[in-house]
Order: structure tokens, then C-alpha cells, then sequence
């Protein structure tokens, strides 16, 4: 598997974050070398980003996202079917995010639920769902 991982540079030192602008590609379109992709914002500079790498663009973020220096903004594969696989591996995790982001649970209960296996939305309660309750849905759903 040939691509680049997107890693977000330090820019400024007392910047631990930056502001993601002007994305100029869609996910899976194809990018050239050294074409602009995206720009990079922080409390003092701008600075516009070239991969020096051509392919399949696939990016974990959206236009204004605020990203942590040295995390990955996305990848660039050679292969377009490698890049539709990432990107459909992005997506699942972003539906994910976005259906435990309506779960009231803890931390450790919604670790606990994947290490189960169990769908935690699937779960009714009122107040915080804990690991306790897991473990009677787990016992009641057998």
C-alpha cells in the first residue's frame, strides 16, 4: 500500500492547534503533485499546503475543523480502490462518533460496550448508562 499520511506540521511553537481552510479536493478526487490541498490557519499565519505527493485524496476532516499539530488530516493512496477503502473506513467512524455523541454514558461504559461488543444506543436508560447496565443487557439479550 503506497500513500502519504497528511500530518499536521507545528507552525507556530505556541500553537498546539490549527484551523483547517480552503480544502481544494473532495475525497477520492485525484491530486497532483505539489497542487494546493488545503490551508492551514493558526493565531498568527496562514499557510497554504502542497503534498508533495500524487493520488487519491482521502481527509479525515472538513473545512474550519480545528486539528492538533502532529495529528493526521487525512492520506493521499497511489491506489484509487485503497483510497475508497479508507474512505469508507473514515465514514463508518464518523457515523459512529456521531451515534455515541447521542448516547449518555461514561467513558468507561462506552469502552466497556466495545470491548463487548454490544451496540450501546441499543441501550434504554434513563440517566448515565454505566458498565453495570452492559452487563444486564448483555445477560437480558442472550
Amino acid at each position: 500500500m503506497e500513500f502519504k499520511d497528511l500530518i499536521i506540521p507545528t507552525i507556530n511553537v505556541n500553537d498546539t492547534k490549527v484551523t483547517i481552510s480552503d480544502i481544494q479536493k473532495e475525497n477520492l478526487e485525484f491530486i497532483e503533485e505539489d497542487e494546493m490541498l488545503y490551508c492551514v490557519e493558526t493565531s498568527k499565519a496562514t499557510e497554504e499546503y502542497y503534498p508533495h505527493y500524487a493520488g487519491y485524496v482521502v481527509l479525515f476532516i472538513e473545512d474550519m475543523d480545528e486539528v492538533e499539530v502532529g495529528k493526521s488530516a487525512g492520506m493521499i493512496f497511489k491506489s484509487l480502490d485503497e483510497a475508497k477503502a479508507k474512505n469508507e473506513e473514515v465514514l463508518a467512524q464518523k457515523e459512529k462518533a456521531k451515534k455515541l455523541a447521542s448516547v449518555n454514558a461514561s467513558k468507561k461504559a462506552i469502552a466497556y460496550a466495545e470491548q463487548m461488543g454490544v451496540d450501546i444506543t441499543l441501550i434504554k436508560k434513563d440517566g448515565i448508562i454505566k458498565t453495570q447496565d452492559i452487563d444486564e443487557f448483555i445477560k437480558n439479550n442472550k
